[in-house]
């Protein structure tokens, strides 16, 4: 009678580690990165990166699709999705209802957490645009690069980004038409506890801007409201190709706090900044932003003692996506480029520097309950 309990129990667990095994094969072999199984009860804890979509719920949505053909009649799962390595929460596979991470959950991620061994060295294509318009001599001034990067992590939340910038055309400033170095930047990305986030990064960034640059955002994915900061502590330089780099001193200071609210109506998001932009002048931005599931598009106002402007933006993925992937590499469009306009072309009048990532603020937009249901819907 004991031999059978202990047969029983030993092909129990031969079971269990083959379902896990199983099933990680099968998402990494969909794109998913450091999957990681936790199936010691019948709510199956799945953690995982998907660096192809924008929105957590088009992830989780498509591992449903996948864990559905290895789940048994009573098991359900609660997916938990990552961003820079780092869990943000837990989503359940049916009604995608939040909840935060226990400590038993964090010990058992850190445990099995193998930032070398668990992802793709993936290859990112995206575009950078500036422009200008309603000059008579010239009406459309642009800058348009091709971008070719990568992130590799390091550790927990620690990452490297860098790559090569491909100028294509630029008839706005005098920037150099070699190849050079695209954006590159370390960046350390946390939870500090639930619902605080925190990234901190140092390294060159677009709008010919480096230095430090420091996001904070407290607002749990279950709450319609977010508060945050950005500052950072920054200054110019100039690449002539990949020999000749010029930096200047990093003695530009600028802070700009904000509250942003999840309208209950149509996915809207209104967000209130104020503070000292990167050009040091004063002032405060309203921003409305509407999102499509994987499209964001807005409409902005600023006024700073530099002047006033208004303008749109909008947030959209770059065709096809995946161009393909082996176990170890994957190559493959960019999940996310962003662009702004605004009419006062003339003024620097509440700007910003776009870090080569998406901004803390615009991420966990993304990881909202409410709207996560609105299009399971």
């Amino acid at each position: 009678m004991r031999r059978n309990r202990t047969l029983f129990i030993l092909f129990f667990l031969i079971s269990s580690l083959a379902f896990a095994q199983e099933l990680k094969e099968a998402l990494y072999d969909e794109g998913f990165e450091n999957v990681i199984v936790d199936d010691k009860n019948d709510t199956i804890k799945i953690f995982f990166e998907l660096r192809e979509f924008r929105s957590p719920y088009h992830s989780m949505r498509f591992a449903n699709d996948i864990a559905s053909n290895f789940l048994g009649e009573n098991q359900t799962i609660e997916w938990i999705p990552l961003h820079h390595n780092v869990p943000v929460g837990k989503y359940s596979s049916d009604s995608y209802s939040f909840n935060t991470l226990s400590s038993s959950d964090l010990e058992f991620y850190n445990r099995n957490n193998k930032p070398f061994k668990n992802y793709r060295w993936n290859i990112r294509v995206r575009p950078f645009v500036a422009a200008r318009f309603g000059y008579y001599s010239n009406p459309f001034e642009t800058v348009f690069d091709g971008i070719i990067d990568t992130r590799v992590y390091l550790a927990k939340g620690l990452s490297a980004q860098t790559g090569i910038t491909i100028p294509i055309q630029n008839s706005l400033n005098n920037t150099s038409m070699s190849p050079r170095m695209a954006p590159s930047i370390l960046t350390y990305f946390t939870q500090i506890k639930p619902g605080h986030f925190a990234n901190v990064s140092f390294g060159t960034y677009h709008n010919d801007k480096y230095g430090l640059d420091v996001q904070y955002r407290y607002g749990l994915p279950s709450k319609n409201w977010s508060v945050g900061f950005e500052a950072g502590l920054t200054g110019f330089y100039y690449q002539d190709g990949f020999n000749d780099i010029t930096f200047s001193n990093m003695s530009m200071i600028h802070f700009i706090a904000d509250i942003e609210y999840h309208l209950p109506i149509e996915n809207l998001n209104v967000r209130a900044s104020v503070g000292r932009f990167i050009y040091e002048d004063f002032g405060g931005r309203v921003d409305l932003i509407k999102q499509f599931g994987l499209v964001d598009v807005g409409l902005f106002g600023t006024y700073t003692q530099n002047g006033a402007t208004g303008g749109f933006q909008f947030a959209i993925p770059i065709f096809p996506g995946n161009i393909f992937k082996t176990k170890k590499i994957q190559l493959r469009t960019t999940e996310e480029f962003r662009w702004e306009y605004t009419y006062n072309n003339e003024d620097r009048v509440g700007l910003k520097y776009r870090i080569g990532a998406a901004r803390l603020v615009d991420v966990l937009r993304q990881y909202r309950v409410d709207f996560i249901q609105s299009l399971k819907e």
